[in-house]
């Protein structure tokens, strides 16, 4: 992209702000700008799209268009952004993902925060409930650390659950996306302005939000087409009903993404949605092993392989069972001085029998067949 046109795009941003939706459509149409507002706006097909396109953004197109000629970028660095940190990337950049040029609606810009180069490889999205149950946490976080570990970019949306799990369990062996419904530099919420970072040193962080706009409840559906589609598919791991991931799940399939859900119980309240999603038509994820026929070049799930846990470790391992426990209630249960009891968990999280997350030790799942006698 020429300068010239870049300039043009900052042009178009210092007037449009956050009034967005339906320019990417426009831009998908005449390429740049200029080549839009060169157009003749009475005649077809332009008075029939310009028509289609929300009042307020009509009115603010018409009030660019008026003084484009005369407008000049004079101080738009700084309502954008830190040029040094953040890049610009428009519609019909070399580095705007393909993905996204696809769907309904658009973005016309992308902030980004890190490392582009990750929105072009394949993505998936993980999305979920905020209220997550310990085993949602868990499945996110193994799906995200497996599809990561195969090249996979994992995207999400930095909240808090089901979306952060899935996040840091991408960074275990990978790269990962978020998504904001802000500027970069409003991440939200405020405990995960560190996730934010490290996702940023090992991803990236995108928003089509100018820096300094705050996170607004109108915005997150928008945010959300934005997930979905830069994914081929989107994994919707825990929701309950309602539900804001159902509204990434339902703009995957507008955007004629795939849909994948877990099968949660009928008797857990936050799979509900999950369930909603599997009678219309979802992919169910029934154990780990699915992802390797589901997304190519996905190895299949690896249970420990080591010798079986006797003694205290085999006791503290029966005593996680399904759902895990924290610290201080282990401590509670086993006896044992927190200094011996942190040293043999992180014995049996290394060899890979549990994890920790979100403060709670977790039992990984084990098959069976594969050891001489239970766990």
């Amino acid at each position: 992209m020429d300068d010239m046109t870049r300039e043009h795009f900052h042009i178009l941003l210092s007037w449009s702000g956050t009034q967005t939706q339906g320019l990417g459509n426009l831009l998908r149409e005449y390429q740049t700008p200029a080549a839009l507002f060169a157009a003749d706006w009475l005649a077809e097909p332009a008075k029939q799209q310009l028509a289609a396109l929300p009042r307020a953004t009509q009115s603010m197109l018409a009030r660019a268009r008026k003084h484009w000629p005369l407008t000049n970028r004079q101080g738009t660095l700084r309502e954008t952004g830190d040029a040094h940190t953040d890049e610009f990337i428009p519609f019909g950049d070399r580095r705007y993902p393909d993905a996204l040029k696809e769907i309904p609606d658009p973005p016309p810009w992308l902030f980004c925060r890190g490392d582009p180069s990750c929105l072009a490889k394949p993505a998936v999205a993980i999305v979920g409930s905020r209220r997550a149950s310990h085993g949602g946490l868990r499945a996110a976080q193994e799906i995200a650390q497996s599809l990561a570990a195969a090249g996979y970019t994992v995207c999400s949306g930095l909240a808090l659950g089901i979306d952060a799990a899935a996040h840091r369990g991408a960074l275990q062996s990978g790269q990962t996306a978020a998504v904001l419904a802000s500027g970069l530099d409003r991440a939200s919420p405020l405990r995960h302005r560190k996730l934010a970072a490290d996702i940023s040193r090992r991803g990236c962080v995108v928003s089509e939000l100018p820096a300094g706009t705050p996170p607004a409840k109108h915005q997150f559906p928008r945010r959300n087409r934005i997930i979905s589609g830069l994914a081929q598919a989107t994994v919707i791991v825990e929701a309950a009903l309602p539900s804001g991931s159902l509204h990434t799940a339902s703009a995957a399939l507008e955007q004629g993404r795939e849909v994948l859900t877990l099968p949660w119980s009928i008797f857990h309240e936050q799979g509900a949605g999950c369930r909603r999603l599997l009678r219309d038509g979802a992919t169910p994820i029934t154990a780990m092993e699915d992802l390797s026929s589901l997304f190519p070049g996905v190895a299949d799930h690896q249970y420990p392989s080591g010798p079986t846990p006797t003694g205290d470790a085999a006791k503290l391992l029966l005593h996680l069972g399904d759902e895990g426990l924290a610290l201080n209630t282990l401590q509670q249960i086993t006896g044992l001085p927190v200094s011996d009891l942190l040293a043999l968990l992180s014995e049996l999280e290394i060899e890979g029998w549990l994890s920790n997350i979100d403060g709670r030790y977790c039992r990984n799942d084990c098959k069976p067949c594969q050891r001489q006698t239970s766990c």
